[in-house]
């Protein structure tokens, strides 16, 4: 049995599909993400990267989200 690859948002790909495994950063960062509907869990995919801004759909909701921010959801790689 493979392990699949963990890594954060920032780092993924246009196209990849994720699951959350967790939210880093301080309390107003993650509060802010989870009242958006990023959860543990929740599949995310990357569809379209500009510069330092992001395109994502999180459980089927799409969002730009500033690299910075990324950086603070940690995933693991489906596709």
């Amino acid at each position: 049995m493979t392990t699949l690859p963990q890594t954060y948002l920032d780092q993924c790909e246009q196209g990849q599909t994720s699951t959350i495994l967790s939210l880093a950063g301080n309390l107003e960062t993650k509060l802010h993400l989870v009242n958006l509907g990023f959860h543990t869990q929740s599949h995310i995919k990357v569809v379209m990267l500009r510069g330092e801004s992001m395109i994502i759909t999180v459980d089927g909701s799409r969002f730009a989200l500033d690299k910075n921010i990324a950086k603070n959801i940690k995933v693991q790689l489906l596709s």
